[in-house]
Order: C-alpha cells, then structure tokens, then sequence
C-alpha cells in the first residue's frame, strides 16, 4: 500500500482542501484511495473559466453534470464559479447552485464575466432561502429576482456589482430578511431597475454603496454601522433620509453638496472622515 493512504481520512481531506479545485481533482492519479476523494468530501469547491475558451467552458459543464451531484460533503463551505457569456446556459448554473444549495452551502460567489447588457436569470429560488448561506458575492449582469418567500437567517455577508433586479421591490426584500447582516457592499449599474435605495438593517455594520444612475430616494436606517462609504456623482440629488448612526467611527462620502448637508448630522459620531464634494 503506498504511504498516502496510510494517512488518516481527516488528514487527507485537509490537505485536500488547500489545493485549487483542479488541483484536487488530479489527485486521483496518486493512490486509489485518493479517487474522487476531492468530489465526497472536499469543502471548497472554485471553478473559474480565465478565457474565453468555448471547448473549456464545454469541459467544465460536462465536468460539473458529472461529478457535482456526487459530492459527499455535510457541508460544503464555498462555491465559486467564474465563467463568460454565452458560454454557459442559465439553466445549468442554477442546476449547479441548486445542488450546492442542497449541501448546506456557507458560501456562494458568482463572476459573470460578459461585454453584453443581457441579463443572466441563474439565481435558483431556493438560494433565497438557504439557511446555512453566510456569504454571497456575484457580480456582473446577474438577474436578481427575489421572491416573495425569502429568508436568510445566516446570511453575514452581502456583495452586489452590477446587478439587474427585476423590479425595485427585489433589493428591498432581499435585505429586510436578512436578520443578522453585518457587511453590506452595492455597486450599482446603469438600468438595474432601482429608482430607491432603501437598507433599514439594524444588525449591519459595514455599508458601501457606489452609484451607477440615478436616484430618486436614498433612505439609511443602520443604527449598529461602524464603517460607511457612499458615492453619489449623479447631477439628480435624491430625497434623502439617513437617520443617525451613534456606533460610527469611520466614514467616506463622496456626494453632491446638498447631499452632505443631509448627511453631516447623521455621523456626529464619527472618529474617521473623508468627505469629497462634487461640483455640477
């Protein structure tokens, strides 16, 4: 027997779960003990398509058919996924998050990668109400269709570039059911359905909006918030309402002047301040 599987289960698995995914993967030809270890147990599972390579992304899609659903693991403590358009089809990546889903999932990023305006809908229902979910990052022209039954008890982490929302409710669900949210990031795009930006999150402590369009009301209810960061460049100055943040201790804003009016008295607290005003 070689010396590898002399080596206790927990012990492979460990090792096994430093190494990149595909890294893992050639493990297979080391030991027969080793075999499709990485598809049972491995926690961390990243996929990243860095071309635009349709015969790589074809390869990835046979390989994720296969061997995702075999996945063993209890729980699975992060899914990454980085692909192009148009090479993937919406429906196979929701099949894919689905799965992970159904693993306890903790972690969940997506990077859709794409010099198209289309919008992707690859958001399965059932990640809205993941229980297990701590973090989830996507980015690029993802559809984000929240529906009405929607809870992430678990959710810590929250990061949003450049999405489409299919209507201003969708954003506005999502972060009213997050009941223990700490760290908020949106990056906005031009056209993602939002004309409010409302987060009325009591448990938050970390807040970044960076503005992509327009407004028409900003409304900031965070009264546990340390940290803050907003950027608003647009010449249309919103309706705002930020009530006041008494935990805060750093703060960047870069707004249009009638903006900071508004603001100033809502971070009295503040230890940390950078403030770069906008002329129109």
């Amino acid at each position: 027997m070689d010396r590898i599987s002399e080596l206790p289960n927990d012990l492979l698995v460990k090792i096994l779960s430093f190494l990149p995914t595909k890294v893992a993967v050639s493990t297979s030809i080391l030991s027969k003990q080793w075999d499709f270890r990485w598809m049972w147990w491995l926690p961390k599972l990243e996929y990243t398509i860095s071309c635009y390579s349709k015969s790589e992304c074809e390869r990835l899609k046979c390989f994720l058919d296969r061997n995702l659903p075999l996945h063993r693991a209890q729980v699975i403590e992060s899914f990454r996924l980085g692909f192009y358009y148009p090479h993937f089809e919406p429906g196979d990546i929701r099949l894919w998050v689905l799965t992970v889903v159904s693993r306890c999932v903790r972690g969940v990023e997506i990077s859709y990668y794409s010099d198209y305006k289309n919008k992707q809908d690859i958001l399965p229902s059932n990640l809205y109400t993941c229980k297990t979910l701590v973090t989830l990052k996507l980015y690029g022209p993802i559809l984000v269709d929240v529906p009405r039954m929607v809870c992430l008890p678990s959710l810590k982490t929250l990061r949003l570039e450049e999405m489409v929302y299919s209507s201003e409710d969708s954003l506005q669900r999502l972060l009213s059911n997050c009941p223990v949210l700490k760290d908020l990031y949106v990056k906005r795009r031009a056209c993602d359905n939002v004309r409010r930006f409302i987060v009325i999150v009591p448990s938050l402590k970390r807040l970044t909006f960076l503005e992509g369009d327009y407004l028409d009301e900003i409304v900031v209810k965070t009264p546990s918030l340390k940290y803050l960061k907003l950027e608003y460049f647009n010449s249309k100055i919103p309706h705002c309402l930020i009530e006041n943040m008494p935990k805060l201790r750093e703060a960047y804003v870069d707004f249009n002047f009638p903006i900071l009016e508004r603001l100033i008295g809502s971070i009295t607290s503040v230890k940390r301040l950078t403030l770069c005003q906008v002329d129109n």
